[in-house]
């Protein structure tokens, strides 16, 4: 059986690529094209524990320096392209950056990954991309 993905994956040089400075340089290096559509979406956690490893133990060094988070990256340093989607948690419980890519297969009470990457294709399609 062949797996997929990095056969050597190294975290911590993929969390160093994440920094300010790193994203600054990566995004002057690659300006945007012509004719492509640039938008972000993002969530947050309300609590460490909202994520699975390592999200939770990453979670309150982000939140520490950047704030709301999901783990991985701050609400306010996800913001990119012509359009935002912030995806709001409902009640207790947030939206780790692993929940957004259905990384856990886990039910969230008031938001269905799978649900919202079709609407998300569909209103693409709707806007002619």
């Amino acid at each position: 059986m062949k797996k997929a993905g990095d056969p050597s994956p190294d975290f911590l040089a993929a969390v160093t690529d994440l920094t300010e400075s790193a994203c600054l340089r990566r995004n002057e290096a690659t300006p945007g094209a012509p004719g492509v559509v640039y938008e972000s979406v993002m969530s947050y956690c309300k609590k460490a524990r909202h994520g699975k490893f390592p999200l939770n133990m990453t979670y309150p060094i982000v939140r520490h320096f950047d704030g709301r988070n999901d783990g991985l990256v701050s609400v306010e340093s996800a913001k990119w392209g012509e359009r935002f989607i912030l995806l709001e948690p409902e009640g207790k419980r947030g939206i780790s950056h692993g929940d957004v890519v259905d990384l856990n297969r886990e039910n969230i009470r008031g938001f269905d990954g799978r649900e919202f990457y079709v609407k998300l294709a569909a209103d693409l399609k709707r806007r002619g991309y």
